[in-house]
């Protein structure tokens, strides 16, 4: 019998978010990426409202998350391989399952996934 294995769906992650819209903002996820829903994501060159790009908590350095370096988390599987793509995320007021969020692939259950979350929290993101 041939195993079957679920994609992640659009906005899986999300526990619980603000009325209306207020959570999601809309961005430009910059080219050279093929990311899923879920994967957290920061500002390229950490420019607060410059593209998106995935997170990485190669910048942590000393272990503490400036709150300008963790933008949101991308609700829908986007690919920009081609080129800069519009995609809409999750930016503040908000829960998200920490099982369905995307860490950075370098992310351990220590230090680096707390300072993240940190990240996630400083901008009304909390991980659950």
């Amino acid at each position: 019998m041939s195993t079957l294995t679920e994609k992640r769906r659009a906005w899986g992650f999300l526990l619980s978010e603000a009325n209306g819209q207020r959570s999601r903002e809309n961005g430009t996820l910059v080219s050279g990426q093929n990311l899923e829903a879920g994967t957290i994501l920061g500002w390229v060159n950490n420019v607060v409202g410059s593209k998106l790009t995935a997170y990485t908590t190669g910048a942590i350095g000393s272990g503490h998350v400036p709150a300008n370096w963790v933008a949101g988390v991308l609700g829908e599987n986007v690919n920009a391989s081609g080129g800069d793509t519009a995609c809409a995320y999750i930016a503040r007021d908000a829960e998200v399952n920490v099982n369905e969020v995307i860490y950075p692939t370098e992310t351990t259950a220590g230090g680096e996934q707390v300072a993240t979350d940190v990240g996630l929290a400083v901008i009304g993101i909390r991980a659950r």
